[in-house]
């Protein structure tokens, strides 16, 4: 290389780098749109109490349990290990209450008054397992349904069911810092409820535990048991959904209170951010993570979900949470761009800790819109209570066509302003990035005497910080494989007392002590004993359970047994409707000890039975294809079966054939098993073959 073009690149290289670091005010900073930040590390306003995810909300995480533990342990690592992936800092348990709650129902701990089993259900399991990889995770307790002896909500009965899934959770091993009272069922009147419960926590050794209430809503700023305000959805349902308009709210009074303010759930966001997913997708967690502090001073805030790992293309809430891992018996899953989304804030900020008491706090004047303007983005700083670190998250995820500038002026604070900052960036945007571009370290930015300035994109995240520890998990999925047939499932062998792929949609299935007629002493029973208070609304209800994949064409059976009158049955070409209301697309077989049996075709619809199986009541959504009678009693074991091949349908008990008809109405969907009311039924010897 010549003279001449050694200094020609040294002159560009020269100007690049002023440019980059260029003072505020200078020409070259003004020639691109900027906005000026000042980083005061004397300052400090609010705490900030950490962002998190809610594993409840319906089954969200029943396949995680039947992944093979190596693989499982990956998948924990990108949701709670610090510094690898989404880096969780709350999680959100459901109490369990034998009811859908969305896509799925989890099993109480307490089926009826007095009888205990703390190993029911997962969320415990998972629990200790993200404990075990974050110790500074806080846990939140909450309730979306309850086994029916609670009676009503808002009740002492159900305060009395709290303190026992809180003994529960401490024989586990788990502190809960955080306790709620009803997901969305709360109108604002309970504060003599709330009232009572923290006199009962306190009675029984939960001084630390804090209330939060409601769940939904801010109206509880005035009373004294409740220690942090929640609201759900307060920046938009879905949230982001506004786009470069989104704003978040909050009430004069809550703001007021002195209290902590929480969005705690945060919903609807598709978990990719690609030109297929559906608006608002993962990076509206990062829009709203910002403005919920800079328009509603919302200092903690929960995704709903964590994961989808349920049974695929059946249900309504997929293609949601940080990872998607629906199929355990090939170990493969994806990190979604909602894990990347949140890595960008809970890589860079933490609450408090006791390695770090005062934890981090806002800086007000530090955060606001790009150029005070929604349009063009916004961002947030924080800085460490020790004022010797600070961070700040910059969003233009929404709306913004063309790049800015960020200029930083850095003062105060114990030598912040000669500190090295690190930057991370993911470029969100559906047409230029993807998941290499997703949480990548950019070279770093030394300021000179405290300036600096940085280029932002739109459709990006930035995260700054003096903080170290930050990395992308490196763990790779295996490729992905369809579930093919045929598929056995002896329904007597599962994690933490449930059964092997089987994810009950309402009611509970656990294992239970039985003489199957192939000789298992294990089975799969209906465990939840009398109708449950449930979440949703909706026709009349009944327990049942989905197992397999999204089949055209099978032959499913298995072996059932009711200890007492009442009905039982298969589910054929299942697909939910509204699960949370009992509705779904599919064929439906029951088989009644009255000596009866249907076969029906559920549109949106489902069945249900009195609480001695003798009245059957169909809804209106339900037809009835073919109604027969047939020998069967209680006590005995018999083989159920349900063909769907193309069109033709058939039902067999004992290996007779009841019916075969032709229906065209639903082409594919997954098999099930069901109970015809809130009584116990036995199954084993689950077989999906080829029809």
């Amino acid at each position: 290389m010549n003279r001449i073009a050694i200094f020609a690149a040294a002159f560009v290289l020269s100007m690049s780098m002023a440019q980059a670091l260029a003072p505020a005010g200078t020409a070259s900073a003004a020639a691109v749109p900027t906005t000026f930040i000042t980083v005061n590390g004397d300052g400090g306003a609010r705490v900030y109490d950490g962002v998190g995810a809610i594993l409840g909300g319906g089954g969200n995480a029943r396949y995680l349990e039947d992944y093979p533990a190596r693989r499982r342990a990956s998948i924990l690592d990108y949701l709670f290990k610090p510094g690898y992936g989404a880096a969780l800092q709350l999680l959100k348990l459901e109490i369990g209450g034998d009811g859908n709650s969305s896509d799925g129902s989890e099993p109480s701990v307490e089926h009826t008054r007095g009888t205990i089993n703390c190993h029911a259900g997962y969320e415990f399991t998972i629990a200790r397992q993200a404990l075990a990889i974050n110790p500074d995770l806080k846990l939140y307790g909450l309730q979306w349904g309850a086994p029916g002896w609670v009676g009503s909500r808002f009740s002492s009965a159900d305060i009395t069911y709290l303190l026992h899934w809180l003994g529960c959770a401490a024989r586990n091993g788990l502190m809960i810092s955080y306790l709620g009272g009803w997901n969305e069922r709360d109108n604002g009147t309970h504060a003599r409820w709330y009232h009572a419960l923290r006199r009962a926590l306190n009675a029984a050794g939960y001084r630390k535990v804090q209330i939060v209430a409601g769940d939904g809503l801010w109206e509880y700023a005035s009373s004294p048991d409740v220690a942090i305000l929640g609201a759900h959805n307060n920046c938009g349902y879905p949230t982001g959904i506004a786009g470069a308009r989104t704003r978040c709210v909050s009430t004069a009074a809550a703001r007021a209170s002195g209290k902590p303010l929480w969005g705690n759930e945060l919903g609807r966001m598709d978990a990719g951010a690609q030109p297929s997913c559906t608006v608002p997708c993962a990076p509206a967690m990062d829009r709203a993570f910002v403005r919920e502090y800079v328009d509603a001073r919302v200092t903690g805030a929960l995704e709903w979900p964590t994961i989808d790992s349920m049974p695929a293309a059946v249900l309504p809430y997929e293609n949601r949470g940080l990872l998607t891992a629906d199929q355990p018996w090939s170990g493969s899953y994806q990190v979604n761009a909602m894990t990347w989304a949140f890595a960008q804030i809970t890589q860079f900020v933490w609450p408090p800790t006791a390695s770090n008491p005062g934890g981090w706090r806002y800086i007000n004047s530090a955060s606001g819109f790009l150029r005070g303007k929604r349009a063009n983005g916004s961002y947030v700083t924080l800085l460490r209570s020790s004022r010797d670190q600070w961070s700040t998250i910059i969003e233009t995820t929404a709306g913004v066509t063309r790049p800015q500038r960020a200029s930083f002026t850095v003062k105060g604070g114990h030598g912040l302003a000669s500190k090295t900052v690190h930057v991370w960036s993911s470029n969100f945007s559906f047409t230029t990035g993807g998941p290499r571009q997703w949480f990548v370290r950019q070279p770093d930015i030394t300021p000179v005497h405290g300036r600096f300035t940085l280029t932002i994109k739109p459709g990006y995240v930035y995260s700054l910080t003096t903080t170290s520890g930050q990395g992308k998990g490196t763990a790779a999925s295996p490729p992905a494989a369809g579930l093919r047939l045929p598929y056995r499932n002896n329904l007597s062998a599962g994690n933490n007392g449930e059964p092997t792929m089987l994810a009950a949609e309402d009611g509970s299935f656990e294992l239970a002590a039985c003489h199957a007629p192939d000789g298992s002493t294990t089975c799969t029973k209906q465990t939840t004993v009398g109708r449950p208070l449930l979440w949703g609304d909706g026709p009349p209800r009944h327990p049942y359970a989905i197992i397999g994949s999204n089949w055209a064409n099978y032959a499913v059976s298995v072996d059932v047994m009711l200890p007492r009158a009442g009905s039982v049955g298969l589910l054929g070409r299942y697909h939910a409707v509204s699960a949370s209301e009992g509705t779904f697309n599919g064929y439906v077989f029951d088989v009644n000890t009255n000596g009866t049996f249907m076969l029906m075709l559920s549109k949106g619809g489902t069945a249900a039975y009195t609480q001695s199986g003798q009245q059957q009541i169909i809804s209106p959504r339900l037809t009835l294809l073919a109604p027969g009678k047939v020998p069967f009693s209680p006590g005995t074991w018999h083989k159920l079966s349900l063909s769907v091949s193309r069109t033709t349908i058939t039902v067999r008990l004992d290996g007779k054939r009841l019916a075969s008809l032709s229906d065209s109405t639903l082409k594919r969907g997954i098999p099930g098993i069901e109970v015809g009311g809130w009584y116990p039924a036995y199954f084993s010897n689950l077989n999906v073959t080829a029809p």
